[in-house]
């Protein structure tokens, strides 16, 4: 099971990974459905579910963002609470009807639906990411000059710049749950609970998106969209650690995926198993 982006749905070596085996599957992130919504929900949905409207069986929906931030998973076994097997079905037919001539006018109906609220949930992503660089500046003065020259070049990082990005994941990560959480009258979270969260998965994400922002150079002022665009990623990239990987053509979703996957290892969090090429499909992609 991988998680695959709109990028993923899109690439013909899909139908290479499908066709290899009826055990390879694909989750769909609600952001990533949010994506095809957006604009132009009927032409746009069509071109990304092309190639998995010829594989129902082999994808999968996840619950939305808000209702898995609550589960701890701490096993493979868990790992079926993520999925939302409504909207799996809801996706099936509405994948079927977009491959019908004409569209039906059950389809028309469901997208004038849909559209406007996929584009409300990127609008109000891109009202949390005003604040992000700001953020990300301010964070930037949390470390000295030679932390931040170890941050860019990823040599001889001291075990103090380590503790001072662990004392960072854990502020933010408190931050978060209290922001995007509902209120259990904790007193607290052991990292052994926190660990196999997502909004403690999605913060380490925007850790890793801090290093590899500082090791870019910084680049400040990047478009509004571009940067919700990342936020998408890293939430991608921190779903995917509860399954084999993920399915992307985007470099930072991949970077992200791989980093992250092994920090939580070193956690002793469940990370699912990484899915490792075979040779045969190796050749069919040429790669």
């Amino acid at each position: 099971m991988l998680l695959a982006d709109s990028n993923a749905l899109g690439n013909p070596q899909l139908k290479t990974y499908f066709s290899a085996s009826r055990d390879h599957h694909i989750a769909l992130s609600d952001l990533t459905l949010v994506e095809m919504r957006k604009e132009h929900a009927v032409f746009n949905s069509r071109e990304s579910l092309r190639i998995a409207s010829q594989f129902p069986n082999q994808v999968f929906v996840l619950k939305r963002t808000h209702e898995i931030l609550e589960l701890n998973i701490t096993c493979s076994a868990d790992t079926d609470a993520l999925f939302d097997y409504q909207a799996g079905a809801e996706l099936d037919q509405i994948t079927r009807d977009l491959m019908t001539v004409p569209v039906p006018n059950r389809l028309k109906a469901r997208m004038a639906e849909l559209e406007p609220e996929a584009t409300n949930v990127i609008t109000e992503l891109g009202k949390q990411m005003q604040d992000l660089e700001a953020g990300l500046v301010s964070m930037t003065k949390e470390f000295k000059q030679p932390q931040i020259k170890q941050l860019r070049t990823g040599v001889g990082v001291t075990e103090d710049t380590r503790q001072t990005l662990f004392r960072l994941l854990k502020e933010t990560t408190a931050q978060f749950m209290i922001d995007n959480q509902q209120p259990l009258n904790r007193k607290g979270i052991k990292l052994t609970e926190a660990r196999g969260m997502c909004g403690f998965r999605y913060c380490l994400c925007m850790m890793i998106y801090y290093i590899l922002w500082v090791q870019n150079g910084r680049q400040t002022g990047r478009a509004e969209h571009l940067r919700v665009n990342d936020v998408i990623d890293m939430q991608l990239a921190a779903m995917g650690t509860y399954f084999n990987g993920v399915l992307s053509t985007d470099k930072l979703v991949w970077n992200a995926s791989q980093a992250v996957r092994a920090i939580l290892r070193q956690y002793g969090a469940y990370v699912g198993e990484d899915w490792v090429l075979p040779p045969s499909l190796a050749t069919q992609i040429g790669r």
